[in-house]
Formats: structure tokens, C-alpha cells, sequence
């Protein structure tokens, strides 16, 4: 893990070079012709590409604005185009989770184009083949399911004359994420080489993930069910994994824990983690989103994630109120809170580690697709091993009771809260929304504070404004139907 943190810290600053789409001179641009020498360049080109999987890792509760579960506190911010479902194509977040997935699909090309022009041992070749891939389908993967239909690139863009690129299908970007994954499964170690880098497991955990997302929409490929339990169970019954006993070990952690299978590590000082930035009401700054009341009444009594992850305001140990309102606690540091600083002022120390992939969502995954396709019966052990972890008293069956006797519309809902309980902030509510058509959820939570009602336009976001002038593609369509 060391290492990777240690080049992080360093291409953090230098590897940008590589995502540069302009003509440099020799000297600054990395290329897969006057760069890739030996086995220690593409290791170190691999490197380059976790900072950018970090970035994604940075945006993903951003992406739960959008979901039905958080509640803008203040009117200002209740004002905003987001909160209002209009959002702009000049949003930042809209524009960064577009140019971090494609700086790492255009580096990953550039490894996989280096590979063209040296020998390496067979092996050798097969495993950066495979970790590039690998990382390049889990960036088409956010992209596709957030804006649709995009430009497929598989060969690097080194020049302005190469930028336009018209959309491809997303029944094609698919079909590329399954193919990179199953290519990275085969060909990956069975561990890390570093902790952050992807390995067998993580490409395994990732075809669940997507195998499950073209079982509902918009490709409704039914089929992909089985899929998903396949690889979903793979990984459980692996012997790597273990779920901890308590719902709060599995945050606050600056390394792997046993129930890890993939996460984005930070680089302090350079870059921490920000993600409480969103969620944390201290100092100067209030809170992006909170819990709303429903959420938190939604939960079962005596529920773990309830108990530790949403905390209902904080007193230091001076006795000083520091936060009067119910926060997420998933990503805060209460350190922070005995010291009053602001989140501005922490996010360059925090160290820790981001989700990407962990063991209770294959359980999840598991549970939804044995649920669609036989229904429930067999799908209890699966969601009830994660709501048994949820009980503060693990001996009391009534804390976080397990599910029985549903029928498969029920489940199937029961499924869906599951995953919001289990999951929050950490990247899946819209995308979980989107794939169940469930966005009439946001409508009932947000109501006539939605200047733009929920509609067919919800299922992408807005191509970023830079990509259409630069591009010449066609704008996904504009919330309002205008």
C-alpha cells in the first residue's frame, strides 16, 4: 500500500501529462512511443491511472444529490438548479464526473497502445493488459450509466485533430466494460499487488455489479440476472472476504479491512479525502445534504447503520454544541468536531479509504437477482446475512428482524431500501434509481420543491457544455423536456 500511496502523491502532479489531449514537445508528453521501455514503465503508467480512480471515488456522493434520501438544509442551496431538477451542463460535478472516467479510459489506452510496440515475458503483458482494461471498463461503467450513449474511445487521443468522436450505443459501451472485464478476471493476480490496485476479486465484484445494471434498464437484459448471482456468489464463497462484525469497522479505515474488496486509497498531505466536506456541518460550513426525516425513520430499531452512521448533533467535550442538526457520520472524522475546525481545514489530513467495492453488496446483489429470477425463497439468506451484521444486539433477532414471507414485488422493494440503508453516500442511489426506474421516489420525497417534475430526462445527466462545442455531439436531453 505504501507504494501506491507514495506514486499517488506523485502523479498526482505528473501524470495529468498523459490525459493532455494537446501536442507537447518530447520532453513533457509521455506517449506510448518514446515512454514504454521496460515492464517499470507500464507499472508505473498503471500507477498513474488511481489518481483518477481516486477522483471518481471524491464525486460519488455528490451523485446521491440526486437521490431521494438527502435533504438540502439550507434555502439558498434549496434554490439551486440541482435541487430543483435543472440542473446545468456547466456544473462541476457533472463536468468532473465526465473528465475523470475519460482521463483514465485515454491513459489506459495508452498502455494498452505502448504494449503494440515492445516484448514482454506472455505473463508480463497479460496482467498490465489486464489491469488496464480493467480500470478502463470501470470508467466506461460510470459513464455509461450516468450520461448514456457517449463517444467509445480504445485507441488514445494525442491530438486536438483526434477529439471528435460520435456517441456509440450503450448496448456497444457494454459490450466493451463486459469483454475488459472478463479479460481482466482471467488475467489479473488472485491478490493485490497494492492495496487500491485491482485484482482477480475486484473484476469479479465488477462484473456482478454490471451484469446486475444491464438486467434492468435500460437494456432489460433479464438474462444478466444469472449473471450477477454467478459472479455475486463467486466472491462470497471466495474465502477472501469476511463481513466485520460491526457496521461502524467497516469506515474510518486508512487500509483494507476483511470485508474490502476494492477501495480508492487518498494521499495526505497531498490530497485527503473530502468526502465529509458534503455531509459535515462544522465551522463555517453547513452541510451540502443530510439525512431526511423519512430515511431516518425508515430504519428498523436498534439498526447499526442507524445508530453510528447518522448522528442526531454533537457536543465536544467541552460541552460546546458544535452541530445542532442529524448529520451522516460515514465519512466524518469527530475529531474534527472536538477540535471546531471546518471542513476546509481537515480534508488535506483525512486518510480515509473510499468504497469502491465491498463483500455486503455482493450479499445484496445475490439477494436481488435470485429474488428476479425465482423470487424470494432462496434470496433470504442473502439480504438477511447483511441485516444479521446491521443489529446492535446480534443475539436479539426483533434488532433489524429478518425478512420472511415476502412476495417478489416486496422484496424486490425490501431489496432496493436495503441497499439505501447499507449503501448510503457511497456512489449506488442513483444508479440503483435509474436501473429500477424509481426515480418517482424523488418526486414523492422532494414534491412541489422540484421546479422541474421528475421525467423520462432523469435517466442521464447533461453532457458536460465543453464536450458538446469540442465534440460537436448531440446534447443528452435537457431536463424539462425543453
Amino acid at each position: 500500500m505504501k507504494n501506491l500511496i507514495i506514486l499517488l502523491c506523485v502523479f498526482s502532479l505528473f501524470f495529468t501529462a498523459c490525459s493532455d489531449i494537446l501536442e507537447e514537445e518530447p520532453k513533457t508528453f509521455i506517449s506510448s512511443v518514446n515512454f514504454y521501455k521496460s515492464e517499470a514503465d507500464f507499472n508505473a503508467a498503471l500507477m498513474g491511472l488511481y489518481v483518477d480512480v481516486r477522483n471518481i471515488g471524491l464525486q460519488k456522493n455528490l451523485q446521491e444529490v440526486f437521490a431521494d434520501y438527502s435533504d438540502f438544509p439550507e434555502s439558498a442551496e434549496q434554490t439551486g438548479d440541482i435541487w430543483q431538477n435543472n440542473p446545468s451542463a456547466n456544473f462541476w460535478p457533472i463536468r468532473q464526473n465526465w473528465s475523470y472516467p475519460y482521463a483514465i479510459i485515454n491513459n489506459a489506452n495508452l498502455v494498452l497502445a505502448g504494449l503494440e510496440n515492445i516484448e514482454l515475458e506472455a505473463a508480463v503483458e497479460a496482467g498490465i493488459e489486464a489491469e488496464a482494461k480493467c480500470l478502463r471498463a470501470y470508467a466506461y461503467f460510470q459513464l455509461v450509466q450516468l450520461y448514456g450513449d457517449i463517444p467509445l474511445r480504445t485507441e488514445p487521443v494525442r491530438s486536438l485533430d483526434e477529439i471528435q468522436k460520435e456517441k456509440s450505443s450503450q448496448n456497444d459501451i457494454y459490450d466493451l466494460i463486459i469483454n475488459d472485464l472478463i479479460f481482466a478476471e482471467s488475467n489479473l493476480p488472485d491478490d493485490a499487488v497494492d492495496e487500491g490496485r485491482v485484482y482477480k476479486s475486484a473484476a469479479t465484484g465488477l462484473l456482478a455489479k454490471v451484469y446486475l445494471t444491464t438486467a434492468g434498464y435500460p437494456l432489460n437484459i433479464t438474462a444478466n440476472y444469472s449473471l450477477a448471482k454467478t459472479k455475486a456468489v463467486e466472491v462470497i464463497t471466495s474465502d477472501k472476504f469476511q463481513l466485520l462484525g460491526d457496521y461502524a469497522q467497516v469506515f474510518h479505515n486508512n487500509r483494507y479491512t476483511s470485508e474490502t474488496i476494492w477501495e480508492a486509497l487518498v494521499s495526505p498531505p497531498n490530497v485527503g479525502n473530502p468526502l465529509h466536506q458534503n455531509t459535515a456541518p462544522t465551522g463555517n460550513q453547513t452541510a451540502t445534504m443530510l439525512p431526511t426525516e423519512a430515511f431516518i425513520n425508515s430504519f428498523a430499531i436498534g439498526d447499526r447503520r442507524m445508530e453510528w452512521g447518522i448522528k442526531d448533533g454533537y457536543t465536544n467535550a467541552k460541552g460546546n454544541e458544535i452541530v445542532s442538526r442529524t448529520y451522516y457520520n460515514k465519512f466524518i472524522d469527530e475529531q474534527f468536531f472536538e477540535d471546531e475546525l471546518s471542513p476546509a481545514e481537515t480534508s488535506s489530513t483525512l486518510d480515509y479509504t473510499i468504497p469502491i467495492l465491498r463483500l455486503a453488496e455482493m450479499y445484496l446483489i445475490a439477494a436481488e437477482a435470485e429474488n428476479e429470477m425465482n423470487g424470494p425463497a432462496a434470496a433470504y439468506e442473502y439480504i438477511n446475512k447483511v441485516r444479521e451484521r446491521a443489529r446492535i444486539d446480534n443475539a436479539d433477532p426483533l434488532n433489524v428482524p429478518d425478512l420472511s414471507g415476502l412476495s417478489q414485488e416486496d422484496f424486490r422493494d425490501a431489496v432496493l431500501m436495503e441497499r439505501k440503508w447499507e449503501l448510503h453516500l457511497e456512489g449506488s442511489a442513483w444508479f440503483d434509481l435509474k436501473r429500477t426506474q424509481s426515480f418517482d421516489l424523488v418526486q414523492a420525497a422532494r414534491g412541489t420543491e422540484l421546479v422541474v417534475p421528475i421525467g423520462p430526462y432523469n435517466n442521464t445527466w447533461l453532457i458536460p457544455d465543453f464536450e458538446i462545442s469540442n465534440n460537436n455531439i448531440d446534447q443528452n436531453p435537457s431536463y424539462g423536456g425543453n
